[in-house]
This record gives C-alpha cells, structure tokens and sequence, in this order.
C-alpha cells in the first residue's frame, strides 16, 4: 500500500517543485486530491504564497472532495486565513484520509493540524517522503531553526581558486552555459546579497535573464556603510520594477535622495573596526521575512561570513583557467579544501565544474 501512497506524494513533490523561487517567504507546498485512485484535483502554493496548496486543490474538487485522500508535502496550516485554517478548510471538505510528507516545524502549525485532523476522525498518515520537502523547502526549515535567512554563495573560480586577475579586469571566469545555470540559482533564491563595492567594479543588473531577456526582477540587499552607491550605476536604473535594500551607517543627502527613488535605507552602528556586524544585519534581514539569501560578491566577504559562521551553502564554477599567484583569492589565507563541507552534488559544465557545497 505505502507503494501507492509514495507514487501519488511524489507526484505533489514533483508539482511543488515546478514553482520553487516564487513562492517566497513560504514553503512551496504541492497538494493532491485523490478519489478511486484517480487524481481529482492538483493545488501548488500560489505566488508570494498565497493561497495555500491545500486551498486551491479543494477549491478545484468543489463536493467531489467528500470521500477522498489528500496527498501534501507539508502539514496543513493550523493558523487563521481568510477563509479558515487549511486544517479547517480540510474537516469542512469531507475528505476521509491524508497523507503528510512531513510536518510543519512553524510553531503556529507544528503538529497542531495532524492532531486536529485525527481528533475528527480523519485517517492521517505522515512521514513518508519527508526527505523530499525538506531537500525543497530548505531555506524555510533552516531560517526556522537559526532565525536568519539561509546564506548561499556563488562563486565562479580558476582552477587555482582566484577570482580575478590582480587589475579586477576579469570579467567573465566560467563559461557561457554556467552563467545561464546561475542564473537558475538566482531563480530560485528570494534575494540577493552584495557590496558597494562590487557594484563599483562591475556595475551589475542583478536581474534574472533568458537568452537576453530579463524575465524577473530580484530583491537586492547591499552592505554599504559609507553610501558609496553611484547614482548613475545599472542597479538604480527601473527601481520602480524592483526593492533594493541599502545597509548603511551614513546618513544625509545621499541617504534622503535614495529613499525618495525608492531605495530602502537601513541604518547600522558601526563596530570599533569601522564595520557593519553581520549577524546582526542578516537578523535584521529576517525580519524583513526574508528568509533566502544568495551572495553574490567578493572574496572579503566571502571570508567574514566564513568567520562569523554565516554560510550554509557555496556554489562553486570552477573553470580551467590557471589565473597565477597574484590573482585575486576566492577566501584570504585558505583554500576551499580547508572548509568544513559536505558536497551535494557535482557536475560537468562544459570545462566548469559546478559544485553545490554544503557548510556548518
């Protein structure tokens, strides 16, 4: 039996995960309705995550629901919506089983809905596939747990781990076909995280691109103590289309023209070494419920996060260029050996190698 339950979980998994990057600052959760064991209704977790998958699945099956399972990769929510609880919406519905992949850490939910559920008499198995919603819905369970957002970071490197050249005139490491797959990372990540300086030596977009086409606009966060923006750099262009965040200690002229184009400005204490802290900025982050974060800057701060314990995932394109001993180091004083990493997965790219790398 648990053959059958699996094949109909694994399509809901395989439905959440056509929506993965939209659905932020939810989970992205896939729903089934099953009746005779033919499948009656579908529901994904909707853009900016709502309505819930649930919701949209029983909207769907209308009456046809009464009598029917429930396959969902995540436990339905317990807490207060417009129209009820998920959980309240399912006991309203006349469905007679579920089958959760796995419960709902939230502690507004957390197995508050599977005890609901069985106190009204509905058959309520979870647990199978749990591996899979939470390989998806990482960001969610991780931010949950340490109470900042997720922090990826993506590096393109030589085969001697340098960044660039000692002039910065580098501008392009990996190949053509890892630029596209990284702006698949982009896509699935709810912000990025840069500096001032980066945004000074390359001047970039920032946006999610298909063969030329920018196809979506990203939150982007800067760490800029000294408001060293330029006003005329590609990132300021179309800032009504977008939501770029500006972590500073500077206030002023500059600081009051960002805010009236549209920038928004957060100001920090600086530490005694003249720096923002880092753990306190991405808490602040959170707050912003913002909880994925994908890096995308240099080599200093690649290293302070390392020291402050602050990434969890590295995506690393690795070319065969040999770039020599005054290149630019991808982390000062180390090598990417030296870090505590578990590899997730490893492929060929041309003549990149990509390597999705776990820490801490």
């Amino acid at each position: 039996m648990n053959d059958k339950h699996i094949r109909f979980l694994n399509k809901a998994h395989n439905i959440a995960k056509k929506k993965l990057g939209s659905t932020f600052p939810n989970p992205v959760v896939g729903c089934l309705i099953v009746k005779n064991n033919r499948i009656i209704s579908k529901g994904v977790t909707a853009s900016e995550g709502r309505p819930h998958a649930e919701e949209i699945a029983l909207k769907k099956a209308g009456d046809k629901a009464k009598g029917s399972s429930m396959y969902v990769t995540l436990e339905p929510c317990f807490h207060n919506s417009r129209n009820g609880s998920c959980a309240e919406q399912i006991l309203r519905s006349g469905i007679k089983s579920i089958f959760i992949a796995r419960h709902d850490p939230d502690l507004r939910t957390n197995k508050k809905s599977i005890a609901k559920l069985k106190r009204n008499r509905i058959n309520v198995s979870f647990g199978l596939t749990a591996e899979k919603t939470n390989t998806l819905n990482n960001f969610f369970f991780r931010s949950l747990k340490i109470k900042r957002p997720l922090i990826k970071v993506k590096m393109a490197i030589s085969r001697d781990e340098k960044i660039a050249w000692s002039n910065y005139k580098s501008k392009w490491i990996s190949n053509s076909l890892s630029r596209v797959f990284a702006h698949d990372i982009r896509m699935n990540s709810q912000a990025i995280f840069t500096t001032v300086k980066t945004i000074i030596k390359d001047n970039p977009r920032f946006t999610i691109r298909k063969e030329n086409r920018i196809i979506k606009y990203i939150t982007t966060i800067i760490l800029d103590n000294s408001l060293k923006i330029p006003l005329n750099c590609k990132l300021l262009k179309d800032i009504s289309k977008k939501r770029i965040i500006i972590f500073t200690s500077s206030t002023g002229k500059k600081m009051e023209y960002l805010k009236r184009i549209g920038c928004e400005i957060i100001i920090m204490k600086k530490r005694k070494n003249n720096q923002l802290n880092l753990k306190t900025l991405f808490k602040k982050i959170y707050q912003l419920k913002i909880n994925d974060i994908l890096v995308e800057a240099g080599g200093i701060l690649f290293t302070n996060l390392l020291k402050d314990n602050l990434v969890d995932e590295l995506h690393l394109f690795q070319s065969s260029i040999k770039i020599g001993k005054t290149g630019i180091p991808v982390i000062l004083d180390k090598k990417i050996k030296d870090l505590k990493i578990k590899q997730v997965s490893i492929k060929k790219i041309r003549n990149d190698v990509y390597q999705h790398l776990k820490l801490n």
